[in-house]
This record gives C-alpha cells, sequence and structure tokens, in this order.
C-alpha cells in the first residue's frame, strides 16, 4: 500500500505537468511537442495559475533565465546540462501570473523550454492576453544587451552571457514603460551588409531576420499575427566600426552605398509586413570616422524624399560604453531607453495617450 500511494501521487504530479498548460509566448518561439524552443534574445513565456508552488522546466545548457512573478522579478536561472525542473516555492494561495525572460541570445544553439510544471492542489487559469501595443527592435549585440551588467571592458568570452539581462537593455525599459509587448531580433556582430570586421562574408543580418531559429534556414517567420505599431532599428554598428580589409569585396564608397541602398530595402519590407508602423532609425557615435551618423540620416532621408512619412531618425547621445569589449552599461542603456521614449513620444503611435 505504501509503494502504491507513491505512484499514485508521482502520477497526480505528472498528470498535471503534462497537462496542456495555457502559455502566452511572446516573441520568437518555436512550439513544437509541448516545447518551446529559441535562439533570439528577449522572448517571454506567460502562464497564469493558482497555487503555492510552480516548477519551470528546462533543458537548456547554454541560456540564462530570468523569471518574474506577479511582476516582481523573483529568480536568474543559469544554464545546465540536462532536463531539469526549478521550482519555485511557499508563494501564497492566491491566483498568480509567471513570466519566464529568455536574457540572452543562442544563436548557434537552439534553448528549449518544456514549459510550467503545478503541484498537487494548483490549477491553470486562462492565458494572460497579448497586449495591444506591440514594439519591434532590430539591432546588434547594443540591442541585445550584450555583457550590460559588466563593470568592465576586459572580459573573458565566457563572461558575456552571464553578463548579459534583456530585461534590464533599453528595448524592455522602452517597452515596459508605454505598456507594450516587445519582440526583440537582435543579433550579436551582425551588420546589415557588413559583419564585424568582415567576418563571415557569406552572410549578414538579412540572412537570419527572416528565420524563427536563426541556426536553422528552414525556420521560416510566417504568421502574420505579430503586427507592430512601432519598430525601431539600429543597425550599422559592426559595417562601420571597423576599417574595411583590403581583402573585403567591397572597398569604402561601395560599403556606404550598399548599406544604404539594404536599408531601404528592409524599410520597404517592413512597411509591407506590417502595414507601415512608425519606424525610428538609430544611430550611435562608432570610431573611427563616426560614419554612422552620416549613413543613417541619409536612409532617412532618402525615404521621406520617397513620401515616407512614417521614418524617423534619433541619433544617441555619446555612451560611456565601459561594459565588456566596449559594449553600453546600464546607465547608457537608461540612456538610450530615455532618448527613445522621448522621441516616441513626439512622433505619437496611434495609441499614444496624453498621460505618456
Amino acid at each position: 500500500m505504501k509503494y502504491i500511494g507513491i505512484l499514485a501521487l508521482l502520477f497526480s504530479v505528472l498528470n498535471t505537468a503534462l497537462a496542456a498548460e495555457p502559455i502566452l509566448a511572446s516573441g520568437r518561439w518555436v512550439h513544437n511537442n509541448g516545447s518551446y524552443q529559441a535562439t533570439w534574445p528577449g522572448g517571454v513565456l506567460s502562464a497564469q495559475f493558482t497555487g503555492q508552488r510552480i516548477g519551470i522546466a528546462l533543458n537548456d545548457e547554454r541560456s540564462y533565465y530570468a523569471v518574474e512573478v506577479d511582476g516582481q522579478f523573483l529568480l536568474n536561472i543559469a544554464p545546465a546540462a540536462g532536463k531539469r525542473v526549478i521550482w519555485l516555492k511557499n508563494l501564497t494561495a492566491a491566483r498568480h501570473r509567471i513570466d519566464l525572460i529568455r536574457r540572452n541570445e543562442t544563436p548557434d544553439y537552439i534553448g528549449q523550454v518544456d514549459g510550467f510544471v503545478l503541484a498537487e492542489g494548483g490549477q491553470w487559469l486562462p492565458a494572460p492576453a497579448a497586449k495591444k501595443r506591440k514594439i519591434e527592435f532590430i539591432g546588434d549585440s547594443f540591442t541585445a544587451a550584450l555583457a550590460g551588467l559588466s563593470t568592465q571592458r576586459e572580459c573573458k568570452d565566457a563572461d558575456l552571457a552571464e553578463n548579459t539581462d534583456i530585461r534590464q537593455g533599453f528595448a524592455v525599459n522602452v517597452a515596459r514603460e508605454l505598456d507594450a509587448e516587445w519582440q526583440i531580433n537582435a543579433m550579436s556582430g551582425m551588420g546589415l551588409v557588413r559583419n564585424w570586421n568582415g567576418h563571415l562574408p557569406d552572410r549578414d543580418f538579412r540572412t537570419f531576420y527572416p528565420r524563427t531559429i536563426q541556426s536553422d534556414a528552414t525556420s521560416v517567420v510566417t504568421t502574420t499575427d505579430w503586427q507592430p505599431q512601432m519598430v525601431v532599428i539600429a543597425l550599422g554598428l559592426n559595417d562601420f566600426s571597423t576599417p574595411v580589409n583590403s581583402t573585403e569585396k567591397r572597398n569604402a564608397e561601395q560599403l556606404a552605398a550598399d548599406y544604404q541602398s539594404a536599408y531601404q530595402a528592409l524599410i520597404t519590407e517592413i512597411n509591407a509586413k506590417y502595414q507601415q508602423p512608425q519606424i525610428v532609425l538609430m544611430s550611435y557615435k562608432v570610431w573611427p570616422d563616426d560614419q554612422l551618423r552620416v549613413q543613417v540620416p541619409a536612409v532617412v532621408a532618402a525615404a521621406k524624399a520617397a513620401g515616407l512619412k512614417n521614418v524617423h531618425y534619433l541619433a544617441v547621445n555619446p555612451l560611456q560604453l565601459t561594459a565588456c569589449q566596449w559594449h553600453p552599461n546600464l546607465q547608457d542603456h537608461q540612456q538610450i531607453a530615455q532618448q527613445l521614449l522621448v522621441k516616441i513620444r513626439e512622433i505619437k503611435p496611434l495609441w499614444f495617450t496624453a498621460t505618456q
């Protein structure tokens, strides 16, 4: 009888765990046989439940996650090999919302979340409603908040992911301030037409942007459910932050021309896909010759000359860049967020209200 009781309890927990819990998935996820897979940063899985214990089932040895319950940060989860369940215990006996946020990017590795698990006595509630306001952020390591938690420029490669928390980057700060759902399509080291120092010349950001899973060329975004009213693009740091090498296929003049042409094509694609959202193109001061603050305004001017009234320009003020490998620190991210919020309020998207 003792063993029968243990088995009954085990089956009760497993039945709860394997139930199709109602989940709101924000960002680029692939839902496959009850699991959620992702490579892009900033994806969120959200659920609502009653109960005092909930588990997070993971199979992910490269990704960092943050857990929020009822809008409050509760826990960071570090990578680990194998399948595991992280339990949150001693919650109040009430209705709760859990948000699992993917802190970092893993473009060559597919992170997997096997869902949430309720202990006996818990009960799933309907999934949270999606927010009506939606913002997409397109960019590179600055947008991905790479190593933003660090306080020194000299870091080992192993330190980068550990010091990355997309929640504290400018993109999430802006989205939360405006009570908007975010999607962050950011990829470190990639440029619009040229990657950092000319690396990987057979591919660039445009290669991966159409993909749900960056490492899978067949995993193409096909859903039309994601329709942001605002798109923020910050691409070009990697195109122009290093001198063109003599072995590259473009010289500096051709790089500038190709960059502007590709940017205009990206704007056309976004306008068609998202039904003319407001688009903000951002630039940073880039060494050695500050080309980004020359090229991006030229793209905006060309768009306006073509009659596009939904394309806007934001020149970000100089940053400290004291995080790993000259990346923005947390204060830099706050500065970018504040500048971007001022620009969005100036634009007044359709969902803008006087209280914002």
